[in-house]
C-alpha cells in the first residue's frame, strides 16, 4: 500500500470514527433533553378561584412541568402593594439566575404595571439570547390594566394587538397548520366555541397554528421561533373565554399542557386518549394517598400505630417516582402500566387503612363499653344499697321531751 493510500485510509477512519462519536452523543443527548421537567414560572391570574379554567392549575398536575407560581394581578389580590410583593418574592434576582432556573414563562393577562423595567428586558432578552419559551395567554393590550405595547416584550411576540382589542361572541377554531404537531393530536375544530377572543395580527415570519371564526379572522395560535427561543401566543382569555371548553371539552386539560410543550418544543404525544388517561391517574393517586392520609391522622388521634401504612405509602412514592421517570422520557403506555398497577396497590392500601381505622375504633367502643358498663354496675349498686337493702334495718323513732 502506498503512503497516499495509507493516507486516504487514515482520514476515511478517522471520519468514521468522527461520524460515530456524533451519532452516539446525540443518542444520548436526545433523551436527556427529552426526559428532563420544563421549569416554568407563571405571571398574571394564577390563583385557584378559576378551578379548572385556570390554565395554571391545570398545567401543574403534569409531572413533566415543575410550574412556580406568582399571583400577580392586583385587581385579583385586593391591592398593587400585595402583587408587587409576590413579583419580588418569586422572580429571579437576576437576569442568569432567571435563564439558569427556567425554561419557560408564561403570562395569563399579566399586569405590566407591577413588573419593574429590568424584569420586563430580563424576559425579552432570556427569549432572544436564553433560549427560553414565551407562552402569552390572553391579551396583549385591554382596557383595565395597563398595555404591553411599546414595551421590548411585544417584539418577540409573534402577533401585535389589532385596534379591536377585545371581543365578545362565539368563535369556533379553524386549524390553519394541519402538520403541526399541536394541531394534529387534537381536533381543536370540533371544539365549543369561545366566548372571547383578545384580536391580534401575525407578523412576518411567525406561523398561524389555528384561526377563529371572528369575520376579521383574527388568529387564535400564534408561533415562532426568535432568536434562540420562541414564543406562542393563544388568543382567548381566562376564564370567560374558555368558559365552554372547560365545562365541554374532555382534552382541555391535554390542550393547556401541550400549549406549554409546543412552546418550548418538548414532543406532544401523539396518542391523546392515552395521555389523558395518565394525567388522570396522576391526579387521582394524590386524591388517594390523601384518603390514606386523613385515616392515618385519625387513627393516630387515638393513640393508635401506622407504621405499616407509612412504610406502604413510602413504597408506593417509590413506585410513583420510578413511573414519572419513565413517564418524563416520553414512554407513556410502559408509564400508564406502572400507574396502573400503583392505583391496585394503593387501593389494597386504602382498605388496610380502613382495617386500621376500624381496629382503633375497635379498642374505642371497648372503652366506652366498659366505662358505661362499670358505670351502669356502680349506679346498680348504689340503688340496691338504698332502695332494697335498707329494709333490713328499723326504721329510727322520733322522741319529744315533755315539757315539765
Amino acid at each position: 500500500m502506498t503512503g497516499a493510500e495509507m493516507g486516504c485510509s487514515h482520514t476515511f477512519l478517522m471520519d468514521h470514527l468522527t461520524i460515530t462519536f456524533l451519532v452516539m452523543l446525540l443518542g444520548v443527548a436526545a433523551p436527556c433533553l427529552g426526559s428532563r421537567r420544563v421549569r416554568t414560572i407563571c405571571f398574571g391570574d394564577v390563583i385557584d378561584q378559576y378551578g379548572g379554567f385556570n390554565s395554571f392549575v391545570v398545567i401543574r398536575t403534569d409531572p413533566a412541568i415543575d410550574a412556580t407560581l406568582v399571583p400577580s394581578r392586583p385587581d385579583f389580590l385586593g391591592s398593587r402593594e400585595r402583587a408587587y410583593r409576590n413579583m419580588r418574592v418569586y422572580m429571579p434576582r437576576s437576569y442568569d439566575r432567571l435563564v439558569r432556573d427556567y425554561d419557560l414563562i408564561v403570562s395569563s393577562d399579566a399586569d405590566r404595571s407591577v413588573f419593574r423595567t429590568d424584569w420586563i428586558d430580563w424576559i425579552a432578552k432570556s427569549v432572544e439570547e436564553g433560549g427560553l419559551g414565551l407562552e402569552w395567554l390572553g391579551s396583549i393590550e385591554a382596557a383595565n390594566f395597563p398595555s404591553w405595547e411599546g414595551t421590548v416584550v411585544t417584539e418577540v411576540l409573534p402577533c401585535e394587538q389589532a385596534p379591536d382589542l377585545n371581543v365578545f361572541g362565539s368563535f369556533k377554531v379553524i386549524i390553519k397548520d394541519h402538520d403541526d404537531p399541536l394541531m394534529r393530536v387534537l381536533d381543536w375544530q370540533k371544539t365549543p366555541p369561545l366566548v372571547n377572543i383578545n384580536t391580534q395580527l401575525p407578523k412576518q415570519g411567525s406561523s398561524v397554528l389555528a384561526l377563529t371564526t371572528h369575520p376579521k379572522g383574527y388568529p387564535l395560535i400564534t408561533y415562532w421561533s426568535i432568536g434562540r427561543g420562541s414564543a406562542l401566543c393563544f388568543a382567548s382569555k381566562f376564564p370567560v373565554g374558555v368558559t365552554y371548553w372547560c365545562r365541554d371539552w374532555n382534552y382541555f386539560p391535554e390542550a393547556m399542557i401541550f400549549l406549554s410543550y409546543r412552546t418550548v418544543g418538548r414532543p406532544i404525544p401523539e396518542n391523546a386518549a392515552l395521555f389523558s388517561e395518565l394525567i388522570s391517574e396522576f391526579g387521582e393517586y394524590d386524591q388517594r394517598k390523601s384518603m390514606v392520609m386523613s385515616a392515618i391522622s385519625f387513627v393516630e388521634k387515638f393513640g393508635g400505630r401506622a407504621d405499616k401504612l407509612y412504610e406502604q405509602i413510602a413504597e408506593m412514592g417509590r413506585k410513583k417516582s420510578a413511573a414519572e421517570e419513565v413517564y418524563l422520557s416520553g414512554d407513556y403506555g410502559s408509564a400508564l402500566d406502572q400507574m396502573r398497577a400503583i392505583r391496585n396497590d394503593q387501593q389494597e392500601l386504602i382498605r388496610d387503612a380502613m382495617k386500621t381505622k376500624d381496629a382503633a375504633l375497635l379498642w374505642v367502643y371497648a372503652t366506652e363499653w366498659c366505662a358505661l358498663t362499670a358505670t351502669t354496675l356502680l349506679c346498680a349498686v348504689v340503688l340496691w344499697t338504698l332502695m332494697v337493702k335498707r329494709r333490713l334495718y328499723r326504721e329510727v323513732s322520733t322522741s319529744r321531751l315533755r315539757a315539765s
